[in-house]
């Protein structure tokens, strides 16, 4: 790569609803060297696919509905991995796997000139140690089938909902009476943990796609696996050494990605972000944050714009 060209970004975005912001993210990465891959649950009805490609003038952008997602369910992997497989093709410097509620907070010429300085790094965040030894629900995750997750999930705010959820319990405490352990076979991999947001290479995408099958067999009844099997398949390879942050401390540095979880965010679900903490989002390190939301507060994802498109 000679010195006046710029890295190739693939651009992966996983989204369901909140059409109006999402095309204002796309305004923001409309840039020549970036292709844009966007998964729309398949659950949407008419959703505006050819507004979408349009909007961007410089940048490729690709609209598809291929799987229908549920939260926590293997069906995110799938399309995480849909995705991969897609952009692979071209074979990107960096992929970049963001939701439909973040946003880039820093311009394009500070991101690209980041990934050329740290060109080579994968950007993958890792919850701290301490967190996997005591919560025993992340280990709970892979140990035993969660066969029930997408009907709990596709039945959530019907009467259905609590006769699964009652299924799987009484499944999963048969489980452990039996001592079931579904991964056994697999005993010398170290099941690791932490944000599904990932900034990563073109060989660690191959290396992902490679390992399709193990990452099924593994994973395809875990809770939330999402969370795991990238994590996971890092940090037992070559890869791990490869890391931007090898601390895994739970930093935001080591995607990236500014994210309150555990402050603010509440349930398991990221805080989302106010124009009061416009100057704390300013001064993030960071190169993209979530979550936004422009039904929630607009001033915010204006300023967030703005501040970008003028850096």
């Amino acid at each position: 790569m000679s010195g006046d060209e710029k890295l190739r970004h693939a651009y992966l975005i996983i989204a369901h609803s909140n059409w109006k912001q999402l095309k204002l993210f796309l305004e923001l990465l409309d840039e020549p060297n970036n292709s844009i891959f966007i998964h729309i649950d398949a659950k949407v009805k008419n959703a505006p696919i050819l507004e979408l490609e349009n909007v961007t003038q410089n940048a490729t952008t690709k609209v598809f509905q291929e799987y229908k997602v549920y939260w926590g369910s293997f069906e995110l992997v799938q399309t995480e991995l849909f995705l991969f497989k897609k952009a692979h093709v071209d074979h990107y410097d960096y992929y970049h796997l963001l939701s439909g509620a973040d946003l880039p907070i820093k311009s394009q010429h500070e991101i690209n000139r980041f990934f050329e300085e740290n060109k080579g790094y994968e950007f993958v965040h890792y919850d701290t140690d301490e967190r996997l030894k005591t919560d025993k629900e992340i280990t709970r995750r892979t140990k035993y089938y969660h066969f029930l997750q997408n009907y709990r999930r596709r039945y959530k705010y019907s009467i259905f909902n609590n006769f699964f959820t009652f299924l799987e319990r009484v499944l999963l405490v048969c489980q452990i009476a039996f001592k079931v352990d579904r991964i056994k076979k697999h005993s010398d991999i170290v099941i690791r943990y932490g944000s599904q947001w990932v900034s990563i290479t073109d060989n660690l995408v191959q290396y992902i796609l490679q390992n399709e099958k193990l990452i099924e067999d593994i994973f395809c009844f875990t809770n939330c696996a999402d969370e795991l099997f990238i994590q996971t398949l890092v940090y037992n390879s070559e890869f791990k050494d490869k890391l931007y942050d090898k601390k895994y401390d739970d930093s935001v540095i080591a995607n990236m990605r500014l994210i309150d979880m555990k402050k603010r965010g509440k349930n398991g679900n990221p805080y989302t972000w106010r124009i009061s903490d416009f100057e704390e989002i300013k001064q993030s390190e960071c190169l993209f944050a979530r979550k936004f939301d422009i039904g929630c507060d607009d001033q915010i994802v204006k300023k967030i714009c703005q501040f970008v498109k003028q850096s």
